[in-house]
């Protein structure tokens, strides 16, 4: 094979990687799963989680040794996009840092999950925001009078916390 050609293959697998996802379970009825195979990786540049438990989100915040936590870090070298589906009421138990630092987005009922950092949040910030979004704010932070208008048209539901802790935390 000339090296044109294999160019061209390598150029073909990674667009398509860019545009493939995937979707894995953690747990089943409570039983969790067995970890993929990091070989995934190569094909998918998204990757969905659905059945998040808490506990994988401790394990995962602590860098824990487990096969599911080696299997994600894995997955961030590569430059994986992560999605995980929880529900409400998890979302208490998700560190701050993971909700507006992490590798990892959030998604409740297939609407994206964000959170930010910046003591103002601004229009700008919530024009990019998808309708029915969840946001999430710390108490403290303020909402600017066009920002508060876009949320209230995009339907974003807000959902405020009364500091970083995430309830495992205190």
């Amino acid at each position: 094979m000339d090296e044109e050609k294999l160019v061209q293959l390598i150029k073909e697998k990674l667009i398509a990687r860019e545009t493939a996802k995937t979707v894995f379970s953690y747990q089943h009825y409570g039983q969790i799963n067995a970890s993929p195979d990091s070989s995934i990786f190569k094909n998918y540049r998204r990757v969905e989680f659905n059945g998040v438990s808490i506990q994988l989100m401790n394990d995962l915040y602590r860098c824990e040794k487990t096969p599911w936590i080696d299997w994600i870090l894995t997955g961030i070298s590569y430059q994986t996009v992560f999605y995980f589906e929880i529900n409400q009421f998890i979302l208490p138990f998700i560190p701050w840092k993971m909700l507006t630092g992490w590798p990892i987005n959030f998604i409740i009922s297939t609407c994206e999950v964000h959170a930010f950092q910046e003591s103002m949040i601004t229009r700008s910030m919530i024009v990019g925001l998808l309708e029915s979004s969840y946001l999430v704010k710390l108490n403290h932070q303020k909402i600017t009078g066009e920002a508060l208008e876009l949320i209230k048209r995009k339907k974003i539901q807000v959902i405020e916390r009364s500091n970083q802790s995430c309830i495992w935390e205190k």
